[in-house]
């Protein structure tokens, strides 16, 4: 077993299951994707099976551990890649999730190890959630984009696949997912396109769409009450911070106008020059959220 795989539990005989991966850092938007993720293992109720050793992985420097107080005792949480087992209702397959940070060092290690659980959960289909910056208004929904090693998941999830043309830096999750599709197991990912304007907190509307996606995918029905009422407030707080006659509102006028007109897809389009005008806007959904944001819980 590779040395930094700590199992929590038996791995039992699964139903063809589904690997879930969600990793916060390059390829998730302030946290949205593995948001999703740690949504639907909550409301699958998920247990914990494995987890990866963060010594080698991290620079605590840049990740910090937190402390928290629980049950009067001072405890240390460590940067968390823990793999979760669920049997939602409504679904013909079993789930592994993995809701995970990004690491800074030993990539390839890392991807060994989580390569080996998969193989010890017997797993070959991988879905891995993104989200990303995009030309899209707060005031519509949340888009979603498919790439995949497979034809068959543009039926399944209901979006086309398009041919990436991206050249550059990338993130762990896309290395992941070359590393899976070379040893040719089944893999897509999911990506919702959120507002470039807005970066307090993981987007709840992003968090949404990717779930929706998941539900449509498998045939799973996830309570969406909390995430929903966390969007309403993020419009909320969004609309008191747009002033009709500034020069944000007319910005997003725009970018709505272009997602009309390209019926959803804008992120296929460059960004529009924001320069500063929305530099208030920003600083007024930080004021008025703070650190301990419920859309960060």
């Amino acid at each position: 077993m590779h040395e930094q795989i700590r199992l929590l539990a038996d791995i039992e005989t699964l139903r063809d299951p589904v690997f879930l991966c969600g990793f916060v850092g390059w390829t998730d938007t302030h946290g949205a994707a593995a948001r999703a993720i740690a949504h639907l293992a909550e409301q699958w109720g998920a247990r914990p099976v494995a987890e990866i050793d963060p010594e080698p992985y991290y620079d605590f420097t840049v990740q910090r551990p937190h402390t928290k107080n629980a049950d009067g005792t001072r405890v240390l949480e460590w940067p968390a890649n823990r793999f979760l087992l669920a049997s939602p209702p409504g679904a013909r397959r079993d789930f592994l999730l993995l809701s995970g940070i990004e690491p800074h060092l030993r990539w390839r290690s890392f991807l060994d190890a989580i390569v080996e659980v998969l193989e010890m959960a017997h797993s070959t289909t991988s879905i891995t959630l993104g989200a990303q910056p995009g030309a899209v208004p707060h005031s519509r929904p949340t888009p979603v984009t498919l790439s995949a090693s497979d034809a068959d998941f543009a039926t399944q999830f209901g979006l086309e696949i398009p041919t990436s043309r991206y050249e550059g830096p990338t993130g762990v999750m896309s290395v992941l997912n070359l590393r899976l599709r070379a040893l040719e197991w089944r893999n897509a990912s999911l990506w919702a396109i959120c507002p470039h304007y807005v970066s307090a907190g993981p987007n709840p509307h992003a968090i949404e769409a990717l779930v929706r996606m998941v539900d449509r995918g498998y045939g799973t029905s996830t309570n969406l009450a909390t995430i929903a009422a966390q969007g309403e407030e993020f419009d909320r707080q969004l609309e008191s911070a747009l002033e009709p006659e500034s020069e944000a509102a007319t910005y997003v006028r725009t970018l709505e106008e272009q997602y009309d007109r390209q019926r959803g897809a804008p992120q296929d389009e460059p960004l529009p020059p924001a320069g500063d005008i929305l530099s208030d806007l920003e600083r007024f959904l930080r004021d008025q959220r703070g650190e301990g944001d419920a859309l960060t819980s």
